[in-house]
């Protein structure tokens, strides 16, 4: 599988995203300051069978900042790609719409997690689903290879999303949707409460960038049609929220 080249600071940005995400994975009962599991999933609008479908442990480690379903169906015979999987809860729901005869990929540079993610497709029984340690900068995939590619604020940890957006470009087929919920600095923050550093990289905080800003790199990575969905309440800081962003890919 291949790695990317990585400096100092971005090494360290890493290890602080495996800390804790491993820790999430192995000790889902702990508070840690933001949002996660079952009832925090409820709240961004996952649908209630998905909750009763899938057992209880695929949700304990989800710290889902939105509901990038909301946005457009997935529908049988899809095959989907969700960046930043975490434990597979959204992989899972993937899974669960797009059927046997759909293929879902996840991904995490977390191996706790995705220890966790096949422990989960196992537990949920789906024959569908596959998950793989890797970069979302420089994943394995052929391109043109996914219908959707899903992503639950997990862009916002890497420091090179201009690469993250284009790889997820990459891989869509034509016509393809990139549909994800992310972190972004609250619009409505006032400037002295956005303090660049202010909170961890790992904890949605420091990675986070403006919702323009975001678009724009949508648009730099070859998407048409971005639309930013709606703001979605969650926080991880008084001037980060979550939101639901949409795109395609066209070609002409």
């Amino acid at each position: 599988m291949s790695t990317c080249d990585r400096n100092g600071a971005e090494q360290s940005q890493l290890e602080q995203i495996q800390a804790l995400y491993t820790e999430l994975a192995e000790t889902p009962d702990k508070d840690f300051g933001w949002g996660k599991g079952k009832e925090n999933a409820r709240s961004l609008g996952y649908a209630d069978e998905w909750l009763r479908r899938l057992p209880d442990v695929v949700w304990e480690s989800a710290a889902a900042v939105g509901n990038p379903f909301s946005v457009s169906p997935i529908e049988k015979g899809m095959t989907v790609v969700d960046l930043g999987c975490g434990a597979g809860a959204d992989a899972c729901v993937a899974a669960l719409l797009a059927g046997d005869e759909g293929r879902v990929i996840g991904i995490d540079c977390t191996p706790a997690m995705i220890t966790k993610a096949r422990s989960n497709a196992k537990a949920c029984g789906f024959t569908n689903l596959e998950f793989y340690e890797a970069d979302m900068t420089c994943f394995p995939f052929a391109e043109a290879c996914a219908d959707i590619v899903i992503s639950n604020g997990a862009i916002n940890l890497s420091a090179d999303k201009q690469r993250v957006l284009a790889e997820a470009y990459r891989i869509l087929r034509p016509g393809g949707r990139l549909q994800i919920a992310d972190m972004v600095k609250d619009p409505s923050a006032s400037e002295g409460s956005c303090c660049s550093g202010e909170g961890s990289w790992a904890d949605c905080v420091s990675g986070t960038v403006a919702p323009d800003t975001f678009m724009t790199l949508m648009e730099h990575a070859g998407f048409s049609d971005i639309r930013l969905i709606a703001y979605t309440g969650y926080r991880t800081a008084r001037h980060t929220l979550g939101a639901l962003f949409c795109g395609e890919k066209i070609t002409r």
